[in-house]
């Protein structure tokens, strides 16, 4: 088995220098494709690099939109190109718990060719120490992550062209291999709701990006009720994490940036500018647009 990751990023210096290095402690080698990065993500990844000789390919992708099943297939294709048989879809925002990093590489490599691997998509709320654990949709949230690798597995759109959120490959077979029967176990922490700022960015982001791209496929309010599961507190529980979930990755976790401006102000203020108000009537963006271009107006 050759065992290679694979993770697409877009100004992710936040968290990268955490959560790369963290995926090459299980991983052989590390496929990263740069989508038209502005900040210091293109030299965290040189960092790694030369840290870890040989193991880190680096692929780039440029495109104003982000067309997640594109880009999903060119990061497949380099990893199949460096000899993948299995692979690890990580993204930047995700860190594996350290407690299942010896157990992790055995359950890949039982997968028969063409099936994935689920594990615990655990939601790290308002802190990296503490996880949902009550009846929202987050809590006992399970992801695919890796896969054996099948002639027939791909990343496509669907027919209507949609490409958003589409995290299990066209071609998979047999149902998926669940290790871990519930999230106490370990999983996969889920970083992007540990910093509330960003998680109202990217999600508004997410908002105006489908009804730009997608005009008329959602109504707003479809649109709202899809994404404002993410900042739904209600009925709130957390758990506290284990410390052998953190405590072996040493430092790692202080090269985390909490408060790095979130890249989605940016974008979300250039489609307020560039399609104006009335695009986007209808939806709850929690008045960020109008607070960013407030800001921008002052300065």
């Amino acid at each position: 088995m050759k065992l290679i990751g694979l993770m697409h990023v877009r100004n992710e210096q936040w968290i990268l220098g955490a959560s790369l290095p963290a995926a090459l402690r299980f991983v052989d080698e590390i496929v990263v494709l740069d989508h038209d990065s502005t900040d210091d993500t293109p030299g965290i990844i040189d960092r790694v690099q030369r840290d870890h000789p040989g193991r880190v390919h680096r692929a780039e992708w440029t495109g104003r939109h982000y067309n997640e099943m594109e880009i999903r297939q060119r990061t497949l294709g380099a990893g199949r190109a460096a000899g993948g048989t299995h692979f690890f879809w990580v993204d930047a925002d995700e860190i594996l718990t350290a407690n299942i990093i010896a157990d992790v590489r055995g359950w890949i490599a039982g997968l028969e060719p063409g099936r994935t691997l689920e594990l615990p998509w655990l939601a790290m709320w308002e802190s990296p120490d503490r996880f949902r654990s009550d009846s929202s949709v987050w809590t006992n949230n399970f992801k695919v992550f890796a896969f054996a690798d099948h002639p027939d597995i791909a990343y496509r759109a669907q027919r209507d062209g949609y490409d958003m959120h589409q995290q299990t490959p066209n071609g998979v077979r047999a149902k998926p291999v669940r290790p871990l029967a519930e999230q106490s176990m370990g999983g996969v922490m889920h970083l992007q709701f540990a910093n509330r700022r960003r998680l109202i960015a990217k999600h508004a982001w997410y908002k105006m990006s489908e009804t730009v791209r997608f005009p008329g496929r959602k109504t707003p309010q479809a649109i709202d009720a899809m994404y404002n599961q993410a900042l739904d507190a209600n009925n709130l529980r957390l758990a506290q994490v284990p410390p052998e979930w953190w405590s072996p990755y040493g430092h790692i976790r202080s090269l985390i940036q909490w408060d790095d401006q979130p890249w989605h102000e940016t974008e979300v203020l250039r489609f307020w500018i560039e399609h104006g108000p009335a695009a986007f009537e209808g939806l709850n963006l929690w008045g960020l647009p109008e607070r960013l271009a407030a800001q921008e107006t002052a300065a």
